[in-house]
């Protein structure tokens, strides 16, 4: 993926927000920094002045450091009529975040490099606001006029749905799932249209993701949907290794189906330490901070295909990685509200065993 930088970013601010996904009360960070002319007050007119009709000189790729450790890779992209997505980030924390965190970025340069860091700003959770988005600018190519659909699952690590179903995996607990789902359509693992209808995943008045809703119990491997049951079967998955002390790490996904628009997201998380896979796996086994993020895709598939980073979080031994592409799309609501679709997200869980 290409990179390019015309200053280190600067004049962090950030601020805990919250937000409501069904039952569940989840938090963030929002971020906000200047990056070349594009401060973060830029607001909605006029353009920075080196915008470019969005072929601004800005980096592409951040790490995001809490508490003095990297804990997230975002690679950024933007739309080219909406500035404000190329200096801003919402960083997932769970529904316990810890009373303060201390936050800071950097930014790859054209090199490979990172720059400097920006300002380090300590943030509280308590009396944490609801979360009220910026203005969104619209243009031709805006979710509204986006209905194109998307599938896939990760590729490496393999996912238990490529492995069981793409790949015919020989493994028992392969046979045993195959046998248990009604579905054959490893690039489709999502709630389904029903459960999608009857509770946007997508919210269109607020422009996030809501996901957490559709996880109950050790369910999130099928996203509760029962033609996929057999995929959250706990026991003995084929695993893929990953060196612990690797400097590095890069995931990549198989897409069938390709498109890219501003609301949508790839999420990459891991299991906490401990984590037995006899026991199944629960949204609450997961580490509520995603070590890996990519905001709307980049225009070429290629380019979006594979991620190199170095924020995995070291574990031992077995370990779950749970990735979810989702944004405004899937669909079509019944009265044409919440911007004409439900909302949809593609769910992978990669089992691997750390070296």
């Amino acid at each position: 993926m290409s990179t390019f930088i015309s200053a280190a970013p600067s004049e962090l601010r950030a601020q805990i927000n919250r937000r409501s996904d069904g039952k569940h009360q989840v938090f963030g960070i929002h971020l906000r920094w200047q990056i070349g002319a594009n401060s973060p007050d830029q607001g909605e007119w006029p353009p920075p002045s080196d915008w470019n009709e969005g072929n601004a000189p800005y980096p592409h790729t951040y790490e995001v450091w809490i508490n003095g450790q990297p804990r997230q890779t975002v690679f950024l992209h933007w739309p080219t009529w909406d500035w404000t997505l190329s200096n801003s980030h919402w960083v997932d924390l769970g529904e316990a975040p810890d009373a303060r965190y201390r936050v800071k970025i950097r930014a790859m340069d054209r090199n490979g490099e990172f720059t400097e860091f920006t300002n380090e700003v300590t943030v509280a959770s308590e009396g944490a606001d609801f979360w009220a988005p910026r203005t969104p600018r619209s243009g031709s190519g805006s979710a509204e006029h986006n209905g194109a659909p998307r599938h896939g699952t990760v590729n490496h690590p393999r996912s238990r749905a490529a492995a069981a179903i793409r790949d015919n995996d020989p493994s028992p607990i392969c046979a045993e799932a195959r046998r248990l789902n009604t579905s054959t359509t490893w690039q489709e693992v999502l709630p389904g249209a029903e459960r999608m209808l009857a509770d946007y995943p997508w919210n269109h008045s607020l422009r996030y993701l809501e996901y957490r809703k559709f996880f109950e119990g050790n369910t999130v491997a099928s996203t509760g949907n029962p033609a996929f049951r057999g995929l959250d079967l706990a026991g003995d998955w084929p695993v893929t290794e990953l060196q612990a002390d690797a400097d590095s790490h890069t995931f990549s996904y198989d897409y069938t189906a390709y498109h890219t628009n501003e609301t949508w997201s790839h999420r990459w998380f891991i299991t906490r330490d401990g984590w037995d896979p006899a026991d199944g796996l629960s949204w609450e086994d997961l580490d509520p901070t995603p070590f890996l993020v990519e905001n709307q895709g980049a225009a070429r598939q290629e380019e979006s295909t594979d991620w190199q980073f170095a924020t995995l979080p070291r574990r031992q031994g077995r370990a779950a990685i749970v990735q979810i592409w989702g944004g405004h799309g899937g669909p079509d609501t019944p009265d044409g509200g919440n911007g004409g679709k439900s909302g949809e997200f593609f769910l992978s869980v990669c089992d691997v065993i750390f070296t």
